[in-house]
């Protein structure tokens, strides 16, 4: 619904309001920018970052959309970010971009290149040097981290916090878990506005792959305890993640909650994930 009147979004349902302005994460493999170009113009594509990949090329990748027109916001790694003098060159290549707003993770580079081992680490590094961000993300786990306990967990997010703008949650399959997860980080102080993780419109074998890899073993679980929605799954060569979608949309009017949107995992599947987008939007 890109471009819609105020009045026309304040009329459409809770999964097309939910859709509205995605942010698609897409991972900076060779030809991701050709894949990106499915999007409208205007849309804000997320770059992932990876030990395989290097930052570099997540900057890379993420000034070139930039002058492809759309709102990039590259994730920042603080595991692969070996000193305050790479941090520098980091910020002065974002401004010289024109990129006004990141996503700061902990990443997975083990051991770290450097001093900062974990976002908390990057952040507070960010926080000590003129950047030109004006929004900053941080994650958040409904469904926990298979390496870290859930307090844990929580006293990092308390960290983060007061240095973000916002949380983007890891992918869940579960909107009960999901909606619990928000309360306690409300509960907890924390009362940044939230997009949800929803995997878009990938192939089952490579969603439940990555799933497992990312600790969001639960959810897969949830998905077994409840048998239609894994034949469904089964059956599907692809995942449609409209069911999902749409019981998280009938949340979002909820203050308490404060969902701010969705952050879609493409897994590189742009312009499958883009028709969804568009369909599921519809009257």
């Amino acid at each position: 619904m890109a471009g819609s009147s105020g009045t026309e979004l304040a009329q459409a349902s809770p999964l097309a309001r939910l859709l509205a302005e995605p942010r698609y994460e897409v991972i900076p493999v060779q030809g991701i920018e050709e894949k990106v170009a499915a999007l409208p113009a205007g849309a804000t594509v997320t770059v992932t970052a990876s030990p395989r990949q290097g930052v570099e090329r997540t900057i890379d990748v993420s000034a070139l959309l930039v002058g492809r027109g759309y709102r990039v916001v590259p994730h920042l790694a603080a595991r692969m970010i070996a000193d305050r003098g790479q941090l520098e060159r980091i910020v002065d290549r974002l401004n010289l971009a024109g990129i006004h707003e990141a996503f700061v993770v902990g990443g997975d580079a083990s051991p770290p290149a450097g001093a900062y081992a974990d976002a908390g680490d990057l952040l507070e590094a960010l926080g000590s040097l003129p950047h030109p961000l004006a929004r900053i993300g941080i994650g958040g786990y409904p469904e926990g981290h298979p390496l870290i306990s859930d307090g844990e967990l929580l006293a990092a997010l308390r960290r983060k916090a007061p240095d973000a703008d916002y949380i983007a949650t890891q992918i869940c399959f579960d909107v009960e878990a999901l909606t619990g997860w928000i309360t306690s980080v409300r509960a907890a102080g924390i009362d940044l506005p939230v997009f949800v993780g929803l995997a878009g419109v990938v192939e089952r074998r490579k969603l439940a792959e990555i799933s497992l890899k990312t600790g969001v073993g639960a959810s897969l679980r949830y998905l077994i305890r409840h048998g239609r929605q894994l034949a469904t799954l089964a059956r599907a060569r692809r995942y449609d993640p409209t069911p999902l979608a749409r019981a998280v949309a009938a949340h979002l009017d909820d203050p308490r909650v404060g969902i701010a949107g969705v952050h879609l995992f493409t897994f590189n599947q742009v312009e499958a994930t883009r028709d969804w987008v568009r369909r599921a939007a519809e009257p």
